[in-house]
Order: C-alpha cells, then sequence, then structure tokens
C-alpha cells in the first residue's frame, strides 16, 4: 500500500471517529502493511483482519477495539501501543509468555529461576530486606505493551551482568505466583512481577557463561 493511500485512508478513519458524515472507518483488512511506519496512529476500531503487519512500527499506536484476528505481527514494534479491547484472535508471531519464560530461564520443582540487581537505576524500597529467603513484592504494570513499567524487573543473568553494575541476585519465581509475571511483547530481555523469593547472591559467582 502507497503512503499516500494510507494516508487517506487514516484521514477518513479520523473523521468518521470524529462523527463527520464524510468519514470512513479504516478497513485495511489483508492490507500489506509490511514496515509500515503507523506510530502514534489513531485506529482505534481499525478493522485490521489478516493483515501483514510485520516489522510495521506500531509504537504508540491508540488500537483500542480494533480487530487483529489473524494479522501478522511479525517483529513488530507495539511498544506503548494501546489494545485495551482489541481482537487479538489467532494473530500471529505474537511473543508467547510460556515459550519466552521456558526458552531463558531455569525450571526447578518450585518455580522459575530468574536474576536481578539491585539499585542500578533506582534505589530499592526501604522494606525491602536484601538477603537470603526474603520475599519481596511490587505492584505490577499489566500491560504487554509497555517495555518498561512498575513491578520487580528480572532477566536472565548473563543480560543482567552485561547491562548493569553491581550486585547480583540469584532469586525464585514461585508456580504459584506465575499469575503476576509479565513478558512484554518487545523485551529486550526484562521480565517484570509481583513477587520473587531471594534465593542466593550471585555478584562473584562465574556462570557456564563466563
Amino acid at each position: 500500500m502507497t503512503y499516500e493511500k494510507l494516508q487517506e485512508i487514516l484521514n477518513n478513519h479520523k473523521a468518521w471517529l470524529d462523527g463527520e458524515p464524510d468519514g470512513s472507518r479504516a478497513n485495511l483488512s489483508r492490507a500489506d502493511l509490511r514496515g509500515a511506519n503507523l506510530s502514534d496512529a489513531d485506529l482505534r476500531r481499525a478493522d485490521l483482519s489478516d493483515a501483514d503487519l510485520s516489522d510495521a512500527d506500531l509504537s504508540d499506536a491508540n488500537l483500542r477495539g480494533a480487530d487483529l484476528r489473524r494479522a501478522d505481527l511479525s517483529d513488530a514494534d507495539l511498544s506503548d501501543a494501546d489494545l485495551s479491547d482489541a481482537n487479538l484472535s489467532r494473530a500471529k508471531n505474537l511473543l508467547s509468555s510460556i515459550n519466552y519464560m521456558d526458552a531463558n530461564f531455569e525450571r526447578t520443582p518450585d518455580g522459575y529461576i530468574v536474576y536481578k540487581t539491585f539499585g542500578a537505576i533506582y534505589p530499592a524500597p526501604k522494606d525491602w530486606k536484601i538477603e537470603p529467603g526474603s520475599v519481596i513484592g511490587e505492584v505490577v504494570n499489566p500491560c504487554r505493551t509497555n517495555d518498561c513499567g512498575c513491578g520487580i524487573n528480572a532477566a536472565p543473568i548473563e543480560w543482567v551482568r552485561k547491562n548493569y553494575k553491581g550486585a547480583v541476585w540469584k532469586c525464585l519465581i514461585r508456580w504459584e505466583w506465575l499469575i503476576g509475571v509479565i513478558v512484554p511483547y518487545n523485551t529486550d530481555g526484562k521480565i517484570r512481577c509481583e513477587r520473587i523469593e531471594l534465593v542466593e547472591d550471585m555478584t562473584n559467582t562465574k556462570t557456564n557463561h563466563d
């Protein structure tokens, strides 16, 4: 689809959303939108079913109530997009939280092993006890299109050591706490969670990858 045609559709859609008589709902069903720049676009209630949105920039786009059934979202940037009430049934190539956790974290009888550092950007809350066996908690932002948000951020040990300096803790997310785990669609390696248990200070411990 040409840039000019896409802009025409978006302009008509905006007019439709504003209740203007000459407006029309965006019909982008089956559209080839590979690599399209739709950042900040207002696509509320737009029909994007079966559209090819691979590599598209949908960052900060408003997709509330949009029809994204069977849309191909391979490598699409969904950072801070609003997908509230969007129909994502059978959407293709969205990052699976289950697959991501299984591929990147060790499973144990009690839960997943993850790693965390403290004080790298923000100081740890005063009520957190940074010691083995301590259980810490935080309100978690549940929106998967937010790459960063409130919650306890954790990652694989290699990622933590590469991106932060300081103490690295081995932690446990117990199976019963998985409901509080959020894996952003465009994660760079981090997940965030509501509750973890501190297991061991790994700062001076070598791993097989060191």
